[in-house]
């Protein structure tokens, strides 16, 4: 892959994951990389595309952080997975699923699919983490580990929106009560 498109897609993320995908224009990205939007264009003949790119690229991401932590403890890799939110916290940005989840119905269908796609795969790995951390007895909760599952990834994606809006550190409530609660 080319310096130029790596650039595109890192300046297109932050664009999304700060601005939201409907806000920004190729323009916003030539500009401040100095090159024409016919060169956007060219590796990128779409927006479309750019963002499934996008989106296909935090999922190969999630995928290999995912065999990296394959031999930790199931505690260990739910810390490993809230230590990304927390990264993208200290950067003011929110998560790729939460920037674009809040304008899902008007992205383009293959941005759509492949956005639901990754979501699924986070929320089966979490849940599949959680019945591990039972069973090995590191996790103790009450709610089912779909349930459990789907409040973590919730809580943890509209922090991120929540500090944003409130400029308050919801975050380090929501990561303490995670913690807590498994």
């Amino acid at each position: 892959m080319s310096d130029k498109r790596i650039e595109i897609l890192d300046l297109a993320e932050n664009l999304i994951r700060t601005k939201g995908y409907n806000a920004f224009s190729y323009r916003d990205i030539s500009g401040p990389l100095q090159i024409k939007n016919a060169a956007v264009h060219y590796h990128f003949p779409k927006k479309s595309d750019l963002g499934e790119e996008i989106i296909q690229r935090t999922r190969k991401k999630f995928q290999l952080k995912n065999k990296e932590w394959s031999h930790y403890s199931p505690q260990r890799r739910l810390d490993n997975f809230i230590a990304l939110y927390e990264e993208n916290q200290s950067l003011n940005l929110v998560c790729l699923v939460g920037a674009l989840g809040s304008s899902y119905e008007s992205l383009p269908e293959n941005m759509q699919n492949n956005l639901s796609e990754m979501s699924r795969e986070i929320r089966i790995w979490m849940m599949e983490l959680l019945k591990e951390g039972l069973a090995k007895k590191e996790f103790n909760f009450a709610e089912k580990p779909n349930e459990k599952a789907d409040l973590i990834i919730a809580s943890l994606l509209s922090s991120l929106i929540l500090d944003k809006v409130i400029r308050e550190n919801i975050f380090k409530s929501v990561k303490a009560s995670i913690l807590k609660g498994v």
